[in-house]
């Protein structure tokens, strides 16, 4: 009886030793903050304020969440904030280190010339263009930027529903993942890791993708002015509040089998999206050539990481770089953008 307690009393002890071992790793190789809603709704939902998150899943980088539940070094202090940075996933550069963000980056370039105001984050994962442009008149409520307000997008492929959606501010709110579990247990990252998988198994966080359609000479106008509709009431939103509206599209590289590299995306949504930016007076910067110079130079490419695929996956360090000085350029009035 002594050697079957002896027995179980190992085991148990074995359990809570691996526990504690996948624990520790989790918390360097997968360790995600829980999403709550934002109160003011400048963003749909924010990390949990000042948690500390990790992931080497997709790059390697780790970081603590500001107060504010976003991923900045620290908030706004007594000059405010004077770029407001807006975005999905690419934007909130969770996959980098927090100073290699294309926001802390370009907030250090204007720091250097002197410049009061923060150059603050708010990209939040699946934060699409169309949702972006939704909660803008909260965010600048809220963070009242005195330059402008930046926002991200990895598509240019937009459906009438969402523009509509967008246009009426009439998206379901993104979900709130907190664990219905005690604190003790969602404290541990293991038990954060193991949840958020679960719920990308179940498709929690997934959200319905824009169908692509093609885009030919007969339907370009009505489909430029179809953003140009939806851009407008992101344009008046931003004069009223005194700021300058850009727009960057930061499209995915393809490798071909002679080395080279092209953009795999269909050029003329960009192109149509350049110019109903245009018509409403947003700047709009298309990354295309920066990126294929990039690589061109030196073989780098904007996304993917040492640890998935080569131009896959999220903005790496040389891509939030690349952002970093197209945007540095354009307040400076160095670029050529599409205005």
């Amino acid at each position: 009886m002594r050697q079957k307690w002896k027995t179980a009393l190992k085991c148990v002890a074995g359990a809570v030793a691996a526990l504690a071992l996948l624990n520790l790793f989790c918390a360097w190789y997968y360790n995600p903050t829980a999403y709550e809603w934002d109160a003011a709704r400048a963003t749909d939902t924010i990390r949990t304020p000042g948690a500390w998150t990790s992931r080497a899943t997709e790059g390697c980088a780790w970081m603590r969440m500001d107060a504010n539940g976003y991923n900045n070094a620290a908030v706004p202090g007594e000059d405010g904030v004077s770029v407001l940075m807006m975005g999905s996933s690419h934007a909130e550069a969770l996959n980098v280190m927090q100073d290699q963000s294309a926001a802390a980056r370009l907030g250090a370039m204007l720091a250097a010339d002197g410049e009061a105001g923060m150059v603050y984050n708010i990209g939040i994962s699946s934060h699409t263009l169309p949702r972006c442009t939704a909660n803008l008149r909260r965010a600048l409520e809220r963070f009242q930027p005195t330059e402008c307000v930046v926002m991200e997008t990895q598509d240019v492929v937009f459906s009438a529903a969402s523009l509509a959606s967008a246009h009426a501010d009439a998206f379901e709110r993104l979900p709130a993942t907190d664990v219905p579990l005690p604190d003790w247990i969602t404290d541990q990252p293991l038990a954060r890791a193991l949840y958020q998988q679960a719920m990308s198994l179940m498709g929690a966080e997934e959200e319905a993708q824009d169908v692509p359609f093609e885009l030919t000479d007969e339907n370009f106008d009505d489909y430029v002015a179809t953003l140009a509709f939806w851009l407008e009431d992101v344009g008046d939103v931003c004069a009223e509040y005194g700021v300058t509206a850009i727009i960057y599209y930061h499209p995915h590289l393809a490798l071909q089998a002679d080395g080279s590299a092209v953009i795999d995306a269909p050029p003329r949504f960009s192109e149509a999206l350049g110019e109903a930016a245009a018509r409403v007076g947003i700047v709009y910067l298309d990354l295309s050539e920066a990126f294929l110079d990039a690589y061109a130079e030196s073989g780098a490419l904007p996304h993917g990481f040492a640890n998935t695929a080569a131009g896959a996956g999220h903005l790496n360090a040389v891509g939030h770089e690349i952002v970093a000085e197209a945007l540095y350029a354009c307040l400076r009035g160095e670029s050529g953008a599409n205005t």
